[in-house]
């Protein structure tokens, strides 16, 4: 809260602030699914040898905000510099020689600007970004006593006076434009004149053209140079920057085209180009399931007089036999006709598109739009939809009010609406959607309030075999068939035409799918669609 102030972010408040999270995580860890206690939410999903990670991240907080206290004072460079090396100790240790090499050049910047800063007599206090500034851009700027041959393969860009023999020198991304670099024309530049240059004048081109010399002249077995020779969009060729067209030139001029030629090699675009698998090619690739699709066929039968089939050849998968053990669910059934395709890579391939890891987010949520609004509708319909139906509230006045704003408040402890002044609207609209949504649930639930048991469904064909139970059967006096009534946060109808609304099929999919296997299975039922802009009965 107290770094949100500096920022003028006061109204916003603590929420998905790193200590706002421990909060909640170790409240969770201490009290599970439990109530809020001094307006924080827990987070229950801490257990285990999580609370392990859970109490490493209070220990990192701990020490964060106290240097974050210390570091906003200003002081001397004598005492920055003791600062800096206790804040090294304090959150890095070395484990390899790489990490050894940092902690050391770290501790050699910091004595550069002691030894600058008492040459110079200068012992005022400065804060941290000036500290911040001089210690560790120091890091960057070229020095002749680094350490720059470190062994194995060095990763450089190219500089002045780094002519420094080596057995291999690659040079890589030499395209057309690229390389020489260009320089902007800016038009206060008097020295870009025509006329006007003087010998001495510092040019980018000219620059360039003298470190590709020197890494020429600095190569003592192989020179390597590489550029993007086809357009990936129309496979169209591209020059390669003009510097290394002189240097073909000059081969050509002194050993003839052979020289030149015999030394380029074209890669082809993609992986799976075929040329990687063309007999007498020199190019080889290690990834052997190209190869096996590039595999010749086998010659034909003497029997038959047919080769084997492509489609035979390159199947990977045996034959699709049902388990019986594990029979087609109503959920497995909408999952393969929503989207057949991810429903054939995670039952025959075990492939998921889904990334287990969410995704962490690095920018604060000003609204609620898109999946992550319709995520949270149906989450918070479906908590207020149990909730309604337990004992307790069932049939009480002021049942859904009170149920909207626990939800609501629930959920802002948890961090789900924006900050602010944002959160607050987004919370009213949200209250609005579900109070008016629930309300009419409530009403059709009234009409059809005899609940009944739960009834199987089993349906086969051929080897096909779907087991489920129908759940959330209801019934009205006055009409005995089964009534299922489902709750959606989605819009039912879309654009409304000369004709009036018109449903949407998608969703309206799982109810087509579950009155289908319901008739299928010889149980009718009568299906009521709330959604959020209409209620649908069929």
């Amino acid at each position: 809260m107290q770094q949100r102030g500096l920022l003028k972010l006061d109204a916003c408040g603590d929420a998905n602030s790193a200590l706002w999270a421990l909060r909640r995580m170790l409240l969770g860890y201490a009290s599970g699914a439990g109530p809020a206690f001094a307006e924080i939410e827990p987070h229950a999903e801490v257990g285990g040898l999580e609370a392990e990670l859970a109490g490493s991240l209070a220990l990192l907080l701990e020490r964060l905000a106290y240097w974050w206290a210390l570091l906003r004072e200003p002081a001397a460079p004598s005492v920055w510099a003791e600062r800096a090396r206790a804040l090294l100790l304090d959150f890095f240790t070395a484990t390899d020689d790489s990490d050894r090499a940092t902690l050391a050049a770290l501790d050699e910047a910091l004595s550069a600007w002691l030894n600058a800063c008492e040459q110079a007599g200068f012992e005022s206090a400065v804060p941290l970004a000036v500290a911040r500034e001089a210690w560790l851009e120091s890091l960057n700027e070229p020095t002749l006593n680094r350490r720059f041959r470190a062994g194995g393969v060095t990763f450089c860009t190219l500089m002045p006076m780094r002519a420094i023999p080596f057995d291999v020198v690659c040079l890589l991304g030499m395209n057309e434009g690229d390389y020489p670099r260009r320089a902007p024309r800016i038009d206060f530049d008097l020295m870009g004149l025509p006329g006007h240059a003087r010998p001495g004048d510092r040019s980018r081109r000219d620059d360039d053209r003298q470190l590709m010399l020197e890494a020429l002249l600095s190569t003592r077995r192989v020179l390597y140079v590489s550029w993007a020779a086809r357009n990936p969009r129309d496979n169209s060729e591209q020059p390669p920057s003009v510097l290394v067209s002189q240097l073909q030139d000059y081969l050509r001029a002194g050993w003839g085209d052979a020289a030149v030629k015999d030394r380029t090699t074209e890669h082809p675009l993609q992986p799976f180009s075929r040329r990687y698998f063309e007999t007498g090619q020199t190019l080889f690739t290690y990834a052997k399931e190209w190869r096996e699709a590039h595999a010749p066929s086998p010659r034909p039968s003497p029997m038959t007089g047919e080769g084997e089939r492509p489609a035979e050849r390159l199947s990977l998968l045996p034959a699709f036999v049902p388990d019986p053990a594990a029979p087609l669910s109503l959920r497995r059934l909408a999952a393969f006709v929503r989207q057949p395709v991810r429903a054939f890579f995670r039952e025959r391939l075990s492939v998921w598109f889904d990334s287990t890891d969410s995704e962490v987010q690095d920018e604060e949520a000003f609204s609620l739009a898109g999946l992550e609004a319709h995520s949270l509708m149906q989450t918070l319909l479906d908590e207020a939809q149990s909730q309604l139906q337990t004992s307790p509230l069932k049939g009480a006045p002021d049942a859904l009010p009170r149920v909207v704003d626990d939800l609501l408040t629930r959920t802002r402890r948890a961090g789900r609406l924006p900050l602010g002044g944002l959160g607050e609207l987004a919370r009213q609209e949200l209250a609005g959607t579900l109070s008016t949504v629930l309300g009419v649930w409530l009403r059709v639930q009234a009409t059809y309030a005899e609940a009944l048991p739960h009834r199987p469904l089993a349906f086969e064909s051929g080897d096909v075999r779907l087991q489920d139970w129908l759940t959330g059967l209801h019934r009205s006096a006055d009409n005995p068939m089964p009534v299922v009534m489902l709750l959606s946060a989605s819009r039912l109808c879309g654009k409304p035409s000369r004709s009036g609304l018109v449903p949407r099929k998608d969703a309206l999919l799982e109810a087509w799918l579950l009155a289908l296997v319901a008739a299928a299975c010889g149980q009718p039922l009568q299906l009521i669609l709330v959604g959020r802009d209409a209620t649908l009965t069929a």
